[in-house]
């Protein structure tokens, strides 16, 4: 009797481990961000901290790790390059989702980010 409850115990202890394993090890990381609406960039030095309105990464597309080109809408003109270290998603009371992928620029030692509307992660396979 006391043998057969053990075995059920050990069974269940057996199954609810793989259980936990195979959750943990099933998630995906989340790897970049892709957007739909405009975006805004947020430059910060020591001395100020200063938003460009109206900024795009070509393809509306980042991935963390990446160095891209910060443009001001509809031109070619680059206001710095951003180098992806960091991206946070976050949704407003409005329901509007929204993220900030945070990076290191050339112009400054401080990390900048570009604000990105209407903003999905991006997962690893």
């Amino acid at each position: 009797m006391i043998t057969g409850l053990l075995k059920k115990r050990n069974r269940l202890l057996v199954f609810c481990w793989i259980l936990f394993f195979v959750s943990c090890t099933n998630q995906n990381e989340i790897v970049g961000a892709k957007w739909s609406g405009d975006s805004d960039f947020m430059f910060v030095d020591e001395n100020e901290m200063r938003m460009h309105y109206a900024t795009e990464i070509s393809g509306k597309t980042a991935f963390i790790g990446g160095l891209y080109e910060v443009l001001k809408s509809q031109t070619s003109v680059v206001i710095d390059r951003l180098e992806v270290t960091q991206i946070e998603f976050e949704t407003r009371e409005d329901g509007v989702k929204y993220c900030r992928l945070w990076g290191t620029v050339t112009n400054s030692i401080e990390e900048c980010y570009l604000l990105a509307y209407e903003c999905e992660p991006i997962y690893s396979d």
